[in-house]
């Protein structure tokens, strides 16, 4: 299990898959990820709008009051991650376990 940070050049486009970029910046570091994320973590502004795995637009998620996001983990076990996208364009940094 190894605890990593995803830093986009620039900011990552309004939909799309966070997961898929981490997926592919990993690549090109030789590393062949082919499990969901165990963990992903980011800071935001308050009501930051975003979509996690099967989300739908009705009920989106939103980053709380605290301006910190991190999906549930427990010891070994954590939700898995497949899909995380942004209502808008994200330029944060995200934090990942894999």
């Amino acid at each position: 299990m190894d605890y990593k940070m995803y830093k986009p050049t620039g900011s990552i486009p309004a939909g799309k898959n966070v997961v898929s970029l981490i997926k592919e910046s990993l690549k090109q570091d030789g590393i062949t990820l082919n499990a969901p994320l165990r963990f992903v973590g980011f800071e935001a502004a308050p009501g930051i709008q975003f979509y996690l795995n099967g989300t739908k637009e009705a009920n989106l998620m939103e980053v709380p009051s605290s301006g910190n996001f991190i999906t549930p983990f427990d010891g070994e076990r954590g939700v898995s991650v497949h899909y995380l996208a942004f209502k808008n364009s994200f330029s944060g940094s995200i934090y990942y376990i894999m």
